[in-house]
């Protein structure tokens, strides 16, 4: 079976990890390509380097490119996959109304998130729906949001989670790192609420705690993210390290992992930290609901509640290593034996076939 993965970009984030991730699958009896409307990067180069076939195409990724679908379709014709699977929201408009014009067999729509629609788009993408052989969510919110607000029918929805990749280590990192060490891991826009931790940090500063907040990633807030720390007087709390190629390294140092965004389909990041064993908090949203037992394995707060996150940050502090390094055990020990990367390519076969 060929398979064809399409989706905006393959620099990096979110949906680029999972591709990287997913590329490293035993597969021999089926043919994978990994494509990208826009341009590639980090994520392509990991792709190919897991012996994977990868295509750039370097097209017009805003909606609608009537160029883009019209390219893509001859693609399709070329290829004749059995599969074509996009995942976000210019690779489903391009790529589903590309590949039923292509008369493909199987045509599977992904949406990573629960994304802010006007009521023109949310009318497209419930008529464009309609035309796939299954719609995917990365979480049951998502799966819920695409019944209720684009009238997929039920019986095409299906949940796929996000996946992690064996780790060869099982040991938990040592924490290494002084003052405690806060970890964030995404890009820097305004859906993941940077700002609401560093309003926290202010506060806990202020109430004499000693700490770091660590931020890995670029974006668009990045100006308005700095000119925050400085108004705050904590600019020597916080460090903005950039898009890192292998934040691994950074996590490793982390007392704690943070997510604290308004909304989420199912963070890569979060998974990742919570399986090498860091301590994690995220807003109850997306997936974080699937993965986090409260105060068991990891913390859930309420998206933009500043107040519960302050709370919930000071009662973390003050915990004793012990106890935080057996969140960390707990959360790593879920997460690995329900969120495999072989778990994930069987849900996929499934519905493929």
């Amino acid at each position: 079976m060929k398979i064809i993965r399409l989706s905006t970009f393959l620099d990096y984030g979110g949906i680029e990890t999972k591709m990287v991730n997913l590329s490293a699958v035993d597969d021999p009896d089926n043919i994978w390509i990994f494509c990208a409307i826009g341009k590639g990067g980090v994520a392509s180069q990991r792709i190919l380097n897991n012996g994977k076939k990868v295509i750039c195409f370097d097209y017009p990724h805003k909606i609608p490119s009537i160029a883009t679908i019209y390219k893509l379709y001859l693609f399709f014709r070329l290829e004749k996959p059995s599969v074509v699977h996009t995942s976000g929201a210019e690779a489903n408009f391009h790529g589903i109304i590309a590949a039923k014009l292509a008369g493909i067999k199987t045509v599977i729509g992904e949406e990573i998130g629960i994304p802010s629609q006007s009521k023109i788009g949310i009318t497209i993408f419930t008529y464009l729906y309609k035309y796939c052989d299954f719609v995917l969510g990365e979480s049951k919110l998502v799966v819920e949001n695409l019944r209720k607000t684009f009238k997929v029918d039920p019986s095409k929805l299906k949940v796929v989670s996000n996946f992690i990749e064996n780790k060869s280590s099982t040991e938990v990192p040592k924490n290494v790192a002084t003052p405690f060490t806060l970890i964030t891991v995404s890009r820097l826009v305004n859906v993941k609420n940077i700002k609401g931790v560093l309003r926290c940090i202010h506060s806990l500063k202020s109430k004499g705690f000693v700490l770091r907040f660590v931020i890995l990633g670029s974006g668009e807030e990045e100006f308005n993210l700095k000119s925050l720390s400085r108004e705050l007087l904590i600019e020597d709390s916080v460090e903005f390290l950039g898009h890192v190629e292998n934040p691994e390294i950074e996590l490793n140092k982390a007392d704690l992992f943070i997510l604290n965004s308004f909304s989420e389909g199912f963070s890569n990041s979060l998974l990742e930290a919570m399986a090498y064993g860091i301590p994690s908090l995220s807003t109850a949203t997306g997936g974080a609901v699937e993965l986090i037992k409260h105060q068991h394995n990891g913390w859930l707060v309420e998206p933009s509640n500043d107040l519960q996150l302050l709370t919930n940050l000071e009662f973390i502090l003050k915990m004793d290593k012990e106890h935080l390094q057996r969140i960390g055990i707990a959360g790593r020990d879920s997460v690995r034996a329900n969120f495999s990367l072989e778990r994930h390519k069987n849900q996929l076969m499934s519905i493929y076939n």
